[in-house]
C-alpha cells in the first residue's frame, strides 16, 4: 500500500516543525541515532529508519510530495514513466522489451517497483561510466578539463 504526503497541504506550523527537524537532522553532530516518543514510551530508531525519516523530511521541507511504495507493489507504465521522468510510451517500450521485467494483467502491463528502481540504478551507473570515460578522454587529449 502506498501513501502520498503532499507538502503543499502542510500547515505553516507543520512546515516550521519540518524545518526545525531538518536542522536537527543536519546539525553539527549529524546524528546517527535518534529516539522518538510514542505516548510516554521512548523508542530508539534504527539507523536505516533514521535515514529514511531524514530523506522524507528533506523532501517535504523542500515542498515536494512524497509517495512511499514497497518494492513488491506493482505499477503501470504511466506510473513508472512519472517515476523515471520519461514518457509513458517510452516506459511501455521498456516493459515490452524486457528492460523492466513486467507482466500482463488482461490488456494492462504491471511491473514491480523494485524492478523499476533496478532499471533506474542501471541507467545511473551507465551515465556515470560514460561521464568518467569522457573525462578520461578529455584528459588524454589534454583539453584542459
Amino acid at each position: 500500500m502506498s501513501t502520498t504526503l503532499e507538502a503543499s497541504r502542510l500547515s505553516p506550523s507543520d512546515q516550521g516543525a519540518l524545518r526545525s527537524l531538518l536542522d536537527a537532522l543536519h546539525g553539527p553532530s549529524h546524528p546517527t541515532n535518534a529516539t522518538i516518543t510514542v505516548g510516554n514510551r521512548p523508542i530508539s530508531l534504527p539507523s536505516l529508519a533514521l535515514g529514511l525519516v531524514t530523506e522524507l523530511v528533506e523532501h517535504l521541507a523542500a515542498g515536494r510530495s512524497v509517495t512511499v511504495l514497497s518494492g513488491e507493489e506493482e505499477i503501470s507504465p504511466r506510473e513508472a514513466a512519472e517515476f523515471l521522468g520519461v514518457s509513458r510510451p517510452f516506459a511501455s517500450r521498456l516493459f515490452d522489451e524486457g528492460q523492466i521485467p513486467s507482466r500482463r494483467v488482461g490488456t494492462h502491463r504491471r511491473a514491480f517497483v523494485k524492478d523499476v528502481l533496478a532499471y533506474r540504478e542501471r541507467q545511473h551507473v551507465a551515465r556515470l561510466t560514460a561521464l568518467d570515460e569522457l573525462a578520461a578522454e578529455g584528459q588524454r587529449l589534454n583539453l584542459g578539463y
